[in-house]
């Protein structure tokens, strides 16, 4: 009589799988570490600025006008989006068709010629 041997599933009928929870990021342990050097990195360079080091005082007023920048860009999409957002409007394009979609031509501006024989 032939025996048959199955192997073991890779996951048991009774465990659920494990989804990635979108409420919080995963944050390694590796990344904490990067985040804490160069944390300590901005630390004692401002730390060197307070006591006079002039390549540091130029170090922090670089990183300070690279934050001012990011920030002040961050202000600007957010003026340009409420702009768009609430001035302009939402428009209706459902009914000038799809130019990407299978089977249709994209709608034109200007007739095709007849070509002259």
């Amino acid at each position: 009589m032939p025996t048959t041997t199955s192997s073991p599933s890779p996951s048991p009928s009774s465990m659920q799988p494990i989804v990635r929870s979108r409420v919080l990021p995963r944050i390694s342990f590796r990344a904490m570490m990067l985040w804490t050097v160069v944390a300590a990195l901005i630390a004692a360079i401002a730390r060197a600025a307070g006591d006079g080091a002039t390549f540091a005082k130029a170090v922090t007023f670089a990183v300070a006008m690279l934050g001012l920048f990011f920030l002040l860009a961050a202000g600007a999409f957010l003026l340009a989006w409420l702009t768009a957002r609430f001035v302009i409007g939402e428009f209706d394009n459902s009914r000038e068709g799809n130019p990407f979609a299978k089977d249709q031509l994209p709608p034109q501006l200007l007739k095709p010629r007849e070509r002259e024989q």
